[in-house]
């Protein structure tokens, strides 16, 4: 039987575990670089930043648990962290319905297939997309979020002040092209090193 039809078992759960959490720590890093090197935008474009740095833990995970459910929960327990964070609350449903298809994809190509697995991670690569989205599409919601956060009105209109269609533009074909060298070289680093050093 294909390893795609196996369900996931406790050892796996533990691997889904481990990198989740190094998945967690890329999208930590990935949002201190944007404060540092973009300030005035803010977090709009840590999906970019996290898409290019996150592809190496995406293939190790789905080499180590070629089985459907394994994106998804790592998408999910993204999602519960944006949700307990206080982010938009359509936050969680993005990054489970995303990671799901993700996940969909990855088993259409059976875990296996390069193209299939890359064309997975760039469909994963929009699940942190949700915290953003309501600067674009309920920029009300978002300045009453971040009002009952305690944010004033100076911080509010900053958060905005680089908010507009064409940032829109640029995060979804960022995350595109991000998504494709982030999964080309993690792709890469697979077959350089992890293969080699019998660590998939």
């Amino acid at each position: 039987m294909l390893n795609r039809k196996k369900k996931i078992q406790i050892k796996d759960l533990v691997a889904i575990g481990v990198y989740t959490a190094l998945y967690f720590i890329m999208v930590a890093i990935s949002a201190l670089l944007v404060v540092f090197i973009i300030p005035g935008y803010s977090y709009v474009f840590i999906p970019v930043v996290s898409a290019l740095l996150s592809g190496t833990i995406f293939m190790l995970l789905v080499a180590k648990v070629p089985r459907f459910g394994a994106i998804t929960i790592m998408g999910s327990v993204m999602g519960i962290f944006f949700f307990i964070m206080g982010r938009f609350p359509g936050a969680l449903f993005i990054c489970i319905v995303i990671a799901l298809v993700a996940d969909g994809v990855a088993y259409l190509f059976q875990y296996k297939n390069k193209l299939g697995i890359l064309l997975s991670y760039l469909v994963f690569s929009f699940s942190t997309i949700g915290p953003v989205v309501p600067m674009f599409i309920f920029p009300n919601v978002y300045v009453k979020q971040l009002e009952e956060i305690g944010h004033d009105a100076s911080y509010i209109e900053g958060a905005f002040s680089n908010i507009s269609q064409t940032t829109f533009i640029l995060l979804i074909g960022g995350i595109i092209v991000a998504a494709i060298i982030g999964g080309v070289f993690g792709q890469k680093m697979m077959n350089k090193h992890f293969e080699k050093a019998g660590i998939v």
